[in-house]
């Protein structure tokens, strides 16, 4: 029995059930198909039109917001890094099912850094909850294939570095999250839906968002 879970390749996501042309198809023209979003610039995987200028709109509001909150500190600074990121990946990755590398570390070190400077008697925690909540997301993935990819592992990584004890309730959000639309496909589209699948990276945004806003 499937049912409808989050996961992705590296933010993209698998559907459970491959047509049968899929499966005649030679293995090494497939994982070419399959990877190549991986492959493409990252300039053609940025929201572009009137999905581009809600992007920037809702994070420029999220980073007047951060300041206003918490005023001119380094925690507002990472904020300042850490939400437009987030909102640009799940945009990103509920039009790709991808998550970028490209976007990820770098913003990784970046975010260390400022906690490092800034808030020094947090980075310990941060550094334990990312390698812990990573850590957890890479097991599972790895385990159970096709569930949680290695671009939502890397984005708990960075979540865990910025959020450090409030990761759990980045966490919490984003799994609250995917059952509530699970719950809702199902009653919506009946028990078909069983075999729709959810990319998890928006979620983690949103948890991660909240999670900020409440440190």
């Amino acid at each position: 029995m499937h049912a409808v879970t989050p996961h992705t390749r590296t933010g993209a996501v698998i559907s459970a059930d491959l047509s049968a042309a899929s499966r005649l198809r030679p293995a090494a023209e497939r994982k070419g198909a399959e990877s190549e979003p991986m492959r493409r610039p990252l300039g053609e995987l940025l929201p572009r039109g009137r999905r581009g200028a809600v992007v920037l709109a809702v994070s420029a509001a999220l980073v007047a917001a951060g300041f206003a909150d918490f005023g001119l500190t380094g925690w507002a600074i990472v904020g300042m890094v850490l939400c437009p990121l987030l909102v640009l990946l799940a945009a990103i990755d509920l039009e790709e099912r991808l998550i970028p590398n490209r976007l990820l570390l770098p913003a990784a070190i970046v975010v260390t850094a400022i906690v490092a400077v800034s808030r020094p008697a947090d980075l310990v925690a941060g550094l334990v909850a990312g390698a812990a909540l990573g850590g957890l997301f890479f097991a599972i993935g790895a385990f159970f294939p096709g569930s949680i990819g290695m671009g939502d592992a890397k984005l708990g990584l960075l979540l865990g570095l910025a959020l450090g004890s409030m990761t759990v309730v980045a966490v919490e959000v984003a799994l609250l999250g995917v059952l509530a639309v699970g719950v809702w496909l199902i009653l919506t589209q009946g028990m078909s839906a069983r075999k729709k699948t959810i990319p998890f990276g928006p979620f983690l945004a949103l948890g991660g968002i909240i999670g900020f806003f409440l440190t």
